[in-house]
């Protein structure tokens, strides 16, 4: 299940103001990002790919022709964009971003891989900015997909409580606030001690009935 995929969107602005970008792309990065917000996805990927033979190292096209690719579950293929990217440019935010994405929503999620990504991309994102929130969400997200399915050390259910209480921070009247509250109150109930060298959730069906008792 992909969670949350409307916030995929959240980067255009970050993208774009990422770096100054030269005339020559403009025409290409405006084209298909339009197509883009009018889920063309195809059709951008061309867009961007056009672009990309006039200047073919310009990692903004780059990145927006990874989300396009996302976007149409080309996932490998996105992949190889983001690392011809970071290869390069190993601190650039938007591949990192994308990196993360690509991770976390694809068939068969990698979140660890997410996780990396994100990490990667965290102290580079603008506290300020609407991908700050975003990115909180998706690291403690990874990590409690990652409770259930192999287990989380010590220090990493620290960073998931962490980043996701600063989610609910900063969007305390999110549609998931309350399963998300209900989780963390869970967690921090249930979670071993510090001499338990990893925590997994075999049944997560039992935790999740508990939230929802919760709730009701």
């Amino acid at each position: 299940m992909r969670d949350n995929m409307k916030k995929i969107f959240l980067l255009f602005i970050f993208v774009v103001s990422h770096l100054a970008f030269c005339q020559d792309i403009t025409v290409y990065l405006d084209e298909g990002n339009e197509l883009i917000s009018k889920n063309k996805f195809s059709d951008a990927e061309n867009t961007f790919r056009k672009g990309l033979k006039e200047v073919p190292e310009n990692p903004i096209l780059k990145s927006q022709l990874a989300l396009s690719l996302i976007n149409q579950d080309k996932n490998d293929e996105a992949e190889k964009v983001i690392d011809e990217i970071l290869v390069k440019q190993p601190e650039f935010t938007a591949a990192l971003w994308y990196g993360g994405i690509n991770n976390f929503s694809k068939t068969k999620p990698d979140f660890r891989k997410a996780i990396y990504y994100f990490e990667k991309a965290y102290n580079l994102i603008d506290p300020n900015s609407q991908q700050y929130f975003a990115v909180n969400y998706y690291v403690g997200r990874s990590y409690r997909k990652l409770l259930y399915r192999e287990g989380l050390t010590y220090l990493e259910v620290d960073r998931m409580l962490e980043t996701y209480k600063k989610y609910l921070e900063l969007q305390p009247n999110a549609e998931d606030s309350i399963d998300a509250k209900n989780f963390i109150k869970k967690v921090e109930e249930k979670r071993p001690g510090k001499n338990v060298g990893k925590w997994i959730v075999t049944q997560q069906q039992n935790i999740e009935e508990m939230i929802n008792k919760t709730t009701k």
